[in-house]
Order: structure tokens, then C-alpha cells, then sequence
């Protein structure tokens, strides 16, 4: 199968495997659920994923199961759709925008499948899989072909389900853009700047403020969600990095190792030594 685009069937130990440390991809993604359910954490948001619903992911996001949702993950089944940007600019279809506007707008990138969606995208499968099977001349072309449709399609059912938040609470929304939109600036910053002062900068807002926000629509503190983004990506780091801890503690902009162990310590429960060796 084309190493741009790919859809396959992920279940047991195969998903764990997968999913089980936090992982970032350079691809747009969609997960759908077709047996059981189970909670995921995008960045530092967790959604539940059930059956019949579909997770939409963007590039550069990391995403992982917690460990009280391990068992849950094992007895699930889910089809991973995922493709690169160069696959979706080669086929025309502009992802980058479509996910950049609706990601400040929608408070839940989970969207339920009715009964032709669920109908379609088992075709889809189904003839991807019996192509891929096949020794057909031009079987990757073709496959390739489908994908760009596939991609085409998952995304009008994104900004379909975008249009239908906006009008059913246009005031949340607006809350929520800003919410996500400080979400957004952490992610960009968390490695330089760990200041709420920083970012109710940027967004034209007094600290106090944004706060109060960030406070409200999620029940978490704004520090407490830059701290996340960093432990998030220290994790990242320890797990699929060759770096060494002092030098993933100086790329996270700490002034020392020590302050390091002890944040990450705080936030884990672990040192950085004992988390990668586990």
C-alpha cells in the first residue's frame, strides 16, 4: 500500500501497541470505532471514542491511551485512515485549512457515523483491502485514487459536522475559539514560554482574565495546561528519542537538570530515567 495513504484494521495488541506511549504523527488521521470504546487523549484533551463514531486527527498532535483505558483499547476495533499532506496537496484537497479553522471552533473532533456513512466507508475498506490483496496491473494507482476520494469525503463529513456545531450554540463556540486558541499558542510555545502572562498577551487579554476562561470551559488551570504540554512532550521525547535526559531537560528550556526531575517527578510520579526505562 502506498506509503502516503494508508487504511487498515487495528485491534488487541496492535492498537496498544500503538497507542499505549504518547505519539505524534505527520499525517492527517481518522479512527473508526466499529467495536467498543475507549477513552484517547489528544495533546492534553481526552475524548471518548465509542462505536460507530470517528476521531479526526491533524498533523503534529500527540495522542495516547491512559493506562485505566488499556483494557478497554484490547477488546476494540477500530479502521486507521491516515494520510500525508503531500498525498492530499498532490490530490488537491486542502486539509490544512479546513483543519485550522474548525480546530478554534469545534469542542469535540469525535463525530457519529449514521448508517450510509457506516455503509460507504466498509466499501471503501473493503476494496482498498481486496486491491491490496489483488495482483492486479495498477492496483497501487487505484489505490491511491480511492484514498484521495476517502480523504475527500472524510473531510466534507468534518466540515458538515463543523457547520452543525456553530449553528446549534454559536455563543460556546465563540468561548471555546478562544479556548482553543490559547491551546493552539501553548502548543506553538510550551518549550520557551511557561508564563500565563505570555499568552494573554498574545490573545489581547489581561491574565486574570484568561484564566477566569480557561478555568471555565475546562476546569483546569492555564498553568496546569502548559505543564501538560510539556510533561506530554517530555514523555514523547524519553519514549522515541535517542536523547539523553540532560539534553531533553535543556530542550524543554529547563535552567538545570535537577529542575527537570524534580518537574517531571511532580507531574509523574516518576523520574525521566525511570519513565523511559519502563
Amino acid at each position: 500500500m502506498s506509503k502516503e495513504f494508508i487504511i487498515t484494521l487495528i485491534s488487541g495488541k496492535e492498537a496498544l501497541s500503538l497507542l499505549q506511549y504518547p505519539v505524534r504523527l505527520n499525517a492527517y488521521a481518522a479512527i473508526y470505532c466499529t467495536q467498543g470504546h475507549f477513552d484517547i487523549d489528544i495533546n492534553v484533551t481526552t475524548y471518548r471514542v465509542r462505536k460507530d463514531t470517528m476521531l479526526l486527527y491533524a498533523p503534529g498532535s500527540t495522542m495516547q491511551i491512559k493506562e485505566s483505558e488499556m483494557e478497554n483499547l484490547l477488546m476494540s476495533e477500530a479502521v486507521l485512515v491516515a494520510s500525508t499532506k503531500e498525498f492530499l496537496k498532490e490530490g488537491g484537497i486542502n486539509f490544512n485549512g479546513l483543519f485550522e479553522r474548525s480546530a478554534k471552533l469545534m469542542n469535540n473532533p469525535c463525530i457519529k457515523i449514521d448508517e450510509d456513512g457506516k455503509r460507504i466507508l466498509a466499501d471503501y475498506y473493503r476494496l482498498v483491502t481486496d486491491l491490496y490483496k489483488s495482483c492486479l496491473d495498477g492496483a497501487e494507482n487505484a489505490i491511491c485514487s480511492i484514498g484521495t476520494s476517502l480523504m475527500c469525503l472524510l473531510g466534507n463529513i468534518w466540515k458538515g459536522e463543523m457547520s452543525r456545531q456553530l449553528v446549534s450554540s454559536p455563543f460556546q463556540n465563540r468561548t471555546q475559539a478562544k479556548y482553543e486558541e490559547f491551546l493552539a499558542l501553548v502548543s506553538e510555545n510550551f518549550m520557551n514560554e511557561k508564563g500565563v502572562a505570555f499568552y494573554a498577551e498574545q490573545m489581547c487579554l489581561t491574565p486574570k482574565y484568561l484564566t477566569t476562561l480557561v478555568k471555565n470551559v475546562s476546569g483546569r488551570t492555564a498553568t496546569e495546561w502548559i505543564d501538560a504540554f510539556i510533561v506530554l512532550e517530555a514523555k514523547n521525547l524519553l519514549k522515541y528519542s535517542d536523547l539523553t535526559v540532560k539534553e531533553i531537560g535543556y530542550r524543554l528550556n529547563f535552567q538545570s537538570i535537577p529542575s527537570f526531575h524534580k518537574f517531571f517527578k511532580t507531574q509523574t510520579g516518576m523520574t525521566p530515567n525511570e519513565y523511559r526505562a519502563g
